[in-house]
């Protein structure tokens, strides 16, 4: 009868010890990752790389490389790049003015060379500008009146390929056009392969058998 009270007191004295150990066995808050600061933004790419170009007297020289820049599809009003939409084919790319007739005949010669070799092998487009002061300048005037010239003059020619002038943002020249092709006369003509590479450039070709060469040399044919 005695033991009772000894063993009550001994569990009072006990219970504050568990309480204190079971405040130390608390888990400390865990420790929230600090914030990373953000990883720098790659410089941005220019607009038109022109240092590494190859140039000719007019035109990118054999080894050049076409790029992108956005055409205005003078038939059906549509404005893409029309580099882009020809891909991984080889192209040929004829620069000239509108009151150019040895231009036409250009356009005609090159049309029936597509033709011979099929649009399944070679492409082709002509881009008409106007040259000022020796160079392409996109031209801002007139562009509708220009778009409808340009149109009855492939009807009139019965051309196969398209025929566009360089767009134009907000009334602004084309500088990925006018500042990297380096067109100073009409009559340029350039062949380049399915990588965009030149392998052919001539201003006023008296015949294009080098450019027939230069498309045999990469068709294989």
């Amino acid at each position: 009868m005695k033991r009772t009270p000894l063993l009550l007191l001994a569990a009072l004295l006990a219970a504050p010890a568990c309480g204190e150990q079971a405040k130390t066995e608390e888990k400390a808050p865990e420790k929230t990752a600090e914030a990373q600061p953000p990883a720098p933004e790659a410089p941005a790419k220019p607009a038109v790389e022109v240092d590494s170009r190859v140039l000719a007297d007019s035109g990118l020289g054999i080894g050049g490389k076409f790029q992108a820049f956005d055409i205005v599809n003078c038939e059906s009003g549509d404005e893409y790049c029309q580099v882009c939409k020809f891909g991984g084919n080889p192209k040929i790319m004829a620069v000239g003015t509108i009151d150019d007739p040895d231009f036409k005949t250009d356009l005609q010669n090159i049309d029936a060379l597509v033709k011979k070799y099929g649009d399944d092998k070679v492409k082709a487009f002509a881009v008409v500008t106007e040259i000022a002061d020796g160079k392409s300048v996109t031209p801002l005037a007139g562009r509708d009146d220009l778009q409808a010239k340009v149109k009855a003059m492939k009807e009139e020619l019965a051309l196969s390929i398209p025929v566009v002038i360089p767009a134009s943002k907000d009334g602004q020249p084309n500088d990925r056009f006018d500042g990297y092709y380096n067109i100073t006369k009409s009559r340029t003509v350039m062949f380049a392969d399915g990588r965009n590479e030149v392998k052919y450039s001539a201003v006023a070709p008296s015949d294009l058998a080098g450019l027939n060469d230069a498309i045999q040399g990469v068709i294989g044919t």
